[in-house]
């Protein structure tokens, strides 16, 4: 192996993302809960309007998450607000709002000279899963440290981009895989403006509030998003391109690392809190909602969340609809202009071009690696997580690593493909 890991790494790595680790070393995909709602819906969990009936239910005294991500150290949830710190190193505040009946925040840094005769991009940032919080935009990427200067108009006179990180709820999440905490809901799809979807809602209220502050660019609003944020994200995009926002509000295009579809089935009835039965109908969308909302999707080569291919989902045992090259395949057919980004990543030795550009999937031959980060951390199925686990921005201290900044390249489509 080309590459030697040390705890430096591992310390790179945002604790959203460390209950995979967690998870897969001591429980494999597995997992278990109860049916403490048993009656809240006994229509079955999904229909082939919205996909899920209802919004994921947040936690709550009344309906409390009990199969929480392991990172998060507890065994029980009963809140839904997350409030993330929004560092004044990093940030310029804190933005809090009420929306259908949650208390919500995200982090906010605008650069400087940016008015209302100077006009700058708006870019929303959408965290992972888990433990994820919109604090990660500045910690585990560099967009914070790109947003002051950064040309996303092609004006000189106009540097920057104004950057809204958005902070999930905790929620039960519908995996096979104990993951509530905190998220963005993309399994239920009311794409409508107002939207029912608390986390489309909400999104929608931060973005007319930013605008109204009269600094932003409207043919230049952009989403980017990691993992969950990452699905979310191009839901959102293909919900807000053409359809408006209750404040007016269109998203132009979204860049996104590590995901796949946002439209497809569950693996666990988190209505009723129990697993899948005979009752419960695909919460796959039988058409893709139909949009031309440019996307880019940057992917690794190997990734044992979200598979690079239809070889790896077998092997790693993903999540319906986990899949990244089976997504962009079905997005294109459905006359959405997606654009994959394929990187190198760690295994395989392959660290030497890691986050470079990519010809293939990695597809593993003879047998599927175990992903055991505990015995094995430099097999190629730990480092498949870990692929998963870096956002591609190239700061990984670890000097014996060739890697690259991609962000540039996601930024630069965005720029690319404002509002017409």
């Amino acid at each position: 192996m080309l590459l030697s890991i040390n705890k430096h790494d591992f310390q790179k790595l945002p604790l959203w993302l460390c209950w995979l680790l967690i998870v897969y070393m001591l429980t494999g995909c597995g997992g278990s809960g109860g049916g403490d709602d048993a009656g809240v819906m006994d229509m079955g969990a999904c229909n082939s309007a919205t996909g899920l009936r209802a919004p994921l239910p947040a936690c709550s005294p009344d309906t409390p998450c009990t199969r929480v991500a392991t990172n998060l150290g507890v065994q029980t949830i009963e809140t839904s607000e997350v409030i993330p710190v929004c560092a004044g190193l990093y940030w310029d505040a804190r933005l809090t709002q009420s929306v259908i009946g949650y208390t919500r925040h995200a982090c906010i840094v605008r650069p400087s000279g940016a008015s209302n005769t100077s006009k700058r991009p708006l870019v929303v940032w959408f965290h992972g899963g888990g433990d994820g919080s919109a604090d990660d935009a500045a910690t585990t990427t560099q967009l914070v440290a790109k947003a002051g200067n950064f040309d996303l108009t092609g004006d000189v006179a106009r540097p920057g981009f104004t950057l809204l990180a958005v902070q999930g709820r905790n929620l039960r999440f519908p995996t096979a895989a104990p993951r509530d905490g905190h998220h963005h809901d993309f399994y239920y799809r009311d794409l409508d403006s107002p939207s029912t979807n608390p986390d489309i809602a909400n999104v929608d209220a931060f973005i007319d509030a930013v605008v109204q502050e009269g600094i932003v660019d409207t043919n230049r609003i952009y989403v980017m998003g990691w993992s969950n944020g990452a699905f979310f994200s191009q839901m959102y995009a293909i919900a807000r391109n053409t359809t408006t926002t209750p404040g007016g509000n269109n998203v132009a295009s979204a860049a996104v690392f590590s995901a796949a579809s946002p439209f497809d089935d569950i693996s666990w009835n988190v209505l009723d809190n129990e697993a899948l039965d005979s009752n419960d109908s695909s919460c796959a969308l039988q058409n893709i909602p139909s949009s031309t909302v440019p996307i880019q999707m940057v992917y690794r080569t190997s990734d044992s969340a979200v598979a690079c291919d239809t070889a790896q989902a077998t092997c790693f045992q993903t999540e319906p609809g986990y899949v990244t090259e089976q997504w962009i395949n079905d997005a294109s057919n459905a006359g959405i202009p997606i654009q994959g980004l394929r990187i190198g990543g760690l295994e395989s030795g392959a660290s030497a071009t890691q986050d470079a550009d990519a010809p293939n999937c990695t597809d593993f031959t003879g047998s599927c690696p175990v992903v055991d980060c505990s015995n094995s951390p430099l097999n190629d199925g730990c480092l498949s997580l870990i692929n998963h686990l870096r956002w591609p921005d190239g700061d990984y201290t670890n000097a014996n690593a060739f890697v690259m900044d991609r962000e540039p390249d996601m930024l630069l489509f965005l720029k690319n493909n404002p509002l017409m």
